[in-house]
Parts: C-alpha cells; structure tokens; sequence
C-alpha cells in the first residue's frame, strides 16, 4: 500500500511539474528576448538595444583612459542596426589625438552629466556600449 501511494504521488507531481512548465513560456524559444536598455547617470541619455551582445571586454588604450577617466573601459558590443537612443541626444566628440580608439570612432556622452554611454567606430557594424550605463550589469560578462 505504501508502495502504491508513493508511486502514485510521484506520478502526481511529475505531471503537476509538467503542466507549470507548460504554461510559463520560453521568452527566448518565443523570441521575445528584452532588449538591452541602459541610461547615463542623470538619465537624460537612454537606448535600447536588441540581443545578442557581440562581445563583453575592456579597452586600455589611452584614449579610452583619457575619455572614460579609468584605466580600463568595460563595454558591450551590439550589432549597430539594433541600436538606438530612445530619450534625449548623446553629444558627439571627435578627438584628434591619433591614440587607437579616438583615431577610429567617435565618442558620445550626455551633455547634462557628461556620462561616456558609448563608441561608434569610423567602420563596422557594431557600437560599443560602455558597461557602467547598463540598466543590467549582469549583462557584462568578460572573457576570461
């Protein structure tokens, strides 16, 4: 008896199991994956940009020292056509200085705070957003 009962409540909760399963749907297998939304630090700035991240890494070039004000900048790369600015207008800024990444982009920040949001290279068809304006850091994962 004791048997039977036990066999019957696995079977019980295996299908219990089974049917919350079906009814919370995959965001990913439905393909509506969040965006990728971020910010600059008043708020002014905001984007959105559509999965997948690229790549997650730093850069320690001294233009990218100079720009962010740290010695590694931490950035996620999405794919440009899935990329845009949702609420206010991020300032353009071209340096002149030759250094690797001022000679092959250009940088843009807010013009109310000053918060680096991301890089637009000369070519590709990629931009660089700087990690810290993500509204989800998790979503920075670097290479090891």
């Amino acid at each position: 008896m004791k048997r039977t009962l036990a066999i019957t409540l696995a079977a019980l909760l295996s299908a219990a199991l089974t049917a919350d399963a079906e009814k919370t749907p995959d965001k990913e297998a439905a393909g509506s994956v969040a965006p990728i939304a971020g910010r600059c630090h008043c708020g002014y700035v905001q984007y959105e940009a559509q999965p997948p991240v690229v790549k997650s890494s730093t850069c320690d070039c001294k233009g990218c020292q100079k720009a962010t004000g740290t010695l590694q900048a931490p950035f996620v790369t999405v794919r440009r056509p899935g990329f845009k600015v949702t609420a206010g207008e991020a300032t353009e800024f071209r340096a002149k200085s030759g250094i690797k990444c001022d000679a092959h982009g250009t940088w843009h920040f807010c013009p109310k705070c000053g918060t680096q949001v991301f890089w637009k290279g000369n070519k590709g068809n990629e931009i660089d957003i700087f990690a810290g304006t993500l509204d989800e850091p998790g979503i920075f994962r670097p290479e090891k």
